[in-house]
């Protein structure tokens, strides 16, 4: 028991300084409410906007905060099959999946845009990321495309 400090000691010491910083900024716990989740998306959101540009405490710290907010949207998602959006749908079709965020942006090409997508920052993939999409998941381009009547009032 006398050892178990000194060996915390020892085993925080050993992690990068960016990834202790991440922890500073949110713990990697289970999220148990709306404005926890927000907190923790904008950080994925941030991270995955840097691709390619992470340490190796920050990719690691990413790889797990994306598992605890997937399992936040597991648990707190409902959807209505005539209201379903291409953010939804896409977010169904990777949690179903078992993809991450960089898994997308791997197979779109961007994990930006994989990012922004799953927030709902950008409405529809492009046509290219929808053909890739469709392939991916074996499903009709309409799942990624919002309804004709979302364009009415828009001009």
């Amino acid at each position: 028991m006398k050892n178990q400090p000194a060996k915390l000691i020892q085993a925080l010491s050993a992690l990068p300084r960016s990834y202790l910083a991440l922890l500073g900024e949110f713990s990697l716990q289970p999220i148990r409410n709306a404005r926890e989740y927000d907190r923790a998306a904008a950080i994925v959101h941030r991270l995955a906007l840097r691709e390619g540009k992470l340490d190796a405490g920050e990719d690691a710290y990413l790889e797990v905060l994306e598992n605890i907010v997937e399992r936040y949207d597991a648990k707190h998602s409902s959807l209505e099959v005539e209201q379903v959006t291409p953010t939804q749908s896409l977010r169904m079709l990777v949690e179903q999946a078992g993809m991450t965020v960089t898994e997308l942006g791997n197979l779109l090409g961007s994990k930006g845009a994989a990012s922004e997508l799953l927030s709902g920052k950008r409405k529809e993939p492009s046509k290219a990321q929808i053909a890739k999409l469709c392939a991916r998941f074996k499903v009709d381009a309409s799942a990624f495309l919002l309804p004709a009547n979302s364009f009415i009032g828009a001009a």
